[in-house]
């Protein structure tokens, strides 16, 4: 009796160690973790967002991130919108983007990026890229899944160095300072996800389109995980659109085979490349840009509208009408603060 006693004891004591010793870790990583302010800051607010007060998510790389305004959308058509987006984010990473958030919201549609969809997407060399994307979000059973979906198309990464990341920041204990403790503290982020570039580059306008081209081929993998996304969201009764932002890669091909996928899926598809839409949006190649890839916020506040306008058309009746007064002031100061700095950048750049 006396030596199960001991034996039990010596379990407990064990199981306590252990206990501490992951809480330990996961303490430790929070330090590690190199600060993202587009990333850490986005997660955070996201998960202190009041529940079930966005309408609309948004998802996918760094085109979603900078170039769709959550705030135009309220500003506009009283839309309650947040962005996921992160830079190269793999599909995997947009999948749990998209899962983990009915945790805390029930979004009415998806507004997803595909910019993954061509292309292969590298597991080593974006690294840096899949880390932002999932280091800062909460575990979870749907992390873990996808963290051994990229771990098993990588050579380099371990699924333990995922799960606690001090492991694969340790060395970063020789930089650590004052700034790393700073940063633990939680930082509002105010443009609902959204993380503008205030700079102006002239690219040179597309001219020509050849729409002789045949459907260029996708990256299957990629399409997996949108497609996945895609039927998830529908099995939460949650309508899909998926946009594609104006970009100088874009081709005639690129359109054709994603308009016949997403068509096949029942997704309606914005392709803000085709010379129709980009007359609609008046985009001024010019200025609307911040590099050849990505949107300013006057191109993105363009997009925006043009968006805004999709979503009240065909599924307005899906959107809040009874929005809590504490979100609505929040959102509305929010905007304040957004309309000061593009109000600066048009002046600036565009003399408005």
């Amino acid at each position: 009796m006396l030596k199960e006693k001991k034996s039990r004891a010596i379990l407990i004591r064990m199981a306590c160690i252990t206990i501490i010793f992951f809480i330990l870790l996961t303490a430790l990583g929070k330090v590690f973790v190199p600060y993202q302010k587009q990333d850490t800051d986005q997660h955070r607010t996201f998960y202190k967002t009041e529940k079930n007060s966005v309408d609309v998510l948004m998802v996918g790389s760094s085109t979603i991130l900078v170039g769709v305004s959550p705030l135009e959308l309220w500003k506009n058509q009283k839309i309650s919108a947040y962005t996921r987006g992160s830079s190269v984010q793999a599909p995997e990473v947009t999948y749990l983007n998209v899962k983990e958030a009915y945790k805390y919201q029930q979004p009415k549609v998806l507004v997803m990026g595909i910019t993954s969809l061509f292309g292969k997407y590298d597991y080593d060399d974006k690294e840096p890229f899949l880390r932002r994307g999932i280091d800062f979000k909460k575990l979870s059973m749907t992390k873990l899944e996808v963290i051994s979906e990229v771990v098993k198309k990588s050579e380099t990464q371990h699924v333990l160095d995922y799960v606690f990341p001090v492991l694969r920041y340790h060395d970063r204990w020789k930089e650590l300072g004052g700034t790393d403790i700073k940063h633990m503290k939680y930082s509002y982020d105010y443009m609902r996800g959204q993380f503008p570039v205030y700079k102006s580059v002239a690219i040179e306008p597309r001219m020509m389109v050849d729409k002789s081209v045949p459907a260029k081929k996708i990256n299957k993998e990629a399409w997996e995980y949108y497609k996945k996304t895609i039927d998830y969201c529908k099995s939460q009764g949650t309508k899909v659109v998926a946009v594609n932002m104006p970009d100088d890669r874009w081709s005639y091909g690129r359109y054709l085979a994603a308009k016949e996928l997403l068509d096949e899926n029942d997704v309606e598809y914005i392709d803000y490349n085709l010379e129709e839409t980009l007359k609609a949006i008046n985009f001024d190649w010019e200025k609307d840009f911040y590099d050849p890839h990505h949107l300013n916020p006057v191109g993105a506040q363009k997009a925006t509208a043009y968006l805004g306008a999709f979503l009240e058309e065909h599924y307005g009746e899906l959107f809040h009408k009874d929005m809590k007064e504490s979100v609505v002031k929040e959102l509305e100061q929010n905007v304040k603060q957004y309309e000061e700095d593009l109000h600066n950048f048009k002046a600036e750049v565009y003399g408005m």
